[in-house]
């Protein structure tokens, strides 16, 4: 009988697909992989930006200026698809690109052959230094601009150890540099080059990074019965709930990082009696408290899901489903999400899901 292959399929650190063989690195997030991996660390808070920040109007959140060439970074910078002028911007307007990045713990990735191409490496002491450009589009709001797309080349550069060149890089503006505008051109509705035209200033963004649960240096709030339930007023989520998981730890969900929680029967939110303190296999009971959540049947979810990363390109965010699906609650202004029909994947038929370790309250024993 064949030895059964158990080496990981998929990077115990962020879940990223591993490349067949040894590899001694993930290519996504740099993780050391193999016997001689350091252990995993515990998530930390959610780490300084390594850049300047700014507010743009495409995110409920400040997003990471990470190159270009403008001199200072410009809240007034305008993202695709929010162009609303007939002109086309010009050498005194700031327009944001977003060049293909995921978020990883300290930085960003990218992956070659999926928006980023490697253009060669150099030495540099005992490690090297990889090279990669992208093109990026910025565009008007339909109707605006004068109908013309700026094209621009963007390049990275990473230092990376054996074993991440071959799919992709990691990017972090502290040990890497900003992110450099190679190349810019305005194109015409027939995809013609203006070459005379004058450019805009351009500032390159890394995509929205939605705080959540390992973020945020949080705990859920230990209160008795009445005070927890005094601590819920106003919340959608009502009566009790256990955790659908045995631990209170982030999970990737449908709606991405969150908690899900399975409401418990009505009338269980109370003092449990004395005796039923001393019965095995009781669950930690909580609280939640969720004040605007998008409510969906979870069958529906894909479609749902679909019509937000399609919303998400529409300004110039071509993110993965569950970066997508942060992005547009968040943006949105939702705090949980209540999903029904969920028999098939949860063994119930209505589950909640938290962003924050403080929308719990743990109800004492």
């Amino acid at each position: 009988m064949d030895p059964v292959d158990r080496r990981p399929k998929f990077c115990p650190h962020c879940g990223a697909a591993l490349p067949a063989g040894a590899p001694r690195f993930c290519v996504e997030c740099g993780a050391a992989l193999g016997a001689g991996a350091p252990e995993d660390d515990p998530p930390e808070p959610l780490l300084p930006a390594t850049g300047a920040t700014v507010k743009l109007a495409n995110a409920g959140v400040p997003q990471e200026v990470i190159g270009g060439t403008v001199r200072l970074p410009a809240s007034g910078a305008v993202p695709p698809g929010l162009w609303e002028l007939d002109r086309a911007p010009g050498p005194g307007d700031v327009v944001a690109i977003y060049p293909p990045l995921r978020a990883v713990r300290g930085g960003w990735s990218g992956l070659v052959g999926r928006g980023w191409r490697a253009t060669g490496s150099e030495a540099h002491g005992t490690a090297q230094i990889f090279h990669f450009t992208a093109p990026v589009r910025w565009f008007p709001a339909p109707g605006c601009g004068a109908g013309l797309r700026l094209h621009v080349e963007v390049a990275a550069r990473a230092h990376s150890m054996e074993g991440r060149e071959r799919r992709g890089f990691r990017f972090g503006l502290r040990r890497d540099g900003p992110m450099r505008v190679v190349r810019a051109t305005w194109l015409d509705g027939d995809e013609r080059l203006l070459a005379d035209r004058p450019l805009p200033q351009i500032q390159i963004m890394a995509p929205p990074r939605i705080p959540r649960v390992s973020d945020l240096d949080e705990a859920p709030e230990l209160l008795d019965a009445r005070a927890a339930s005094e601590w819920a007023t106003g919340s959608q989520a009502h009566g009790a709930y256990r955790l659908y998981r045995d631990m209170l730890m982030q999970e990737h969900t449908p709606a991405g990082r969150g908690i899900t929680l399975v409401p418990l029967r009505e009338g269980r939110e109370g003092d449990r009696p004395w005796w039923q303190r001393l019965l095995p296999g009781n669950p930690p009971r909580y609280r939640v408290r969720m004040e605007r959540p998008f409510s969906c049947d979870l069958e529906q979810w894909p479609d749902q899901l679909a019509a937000i990363r399609a919303e998400a390109r529409s300004l110039g965010l071509d993110l993965e489903p569950a970066q997508a699906a942060e992005w547009w609650l968040d943006r949105y202004g939702h705090d949980g999400v209540i999903f029904s029909g969920a028999r098939a994947r949860y063994g119930v038929e209505r589950v909640v899901i938290v962003f924050r370790r403080a929308q719990l309250a743990r109800i004492q024993d």
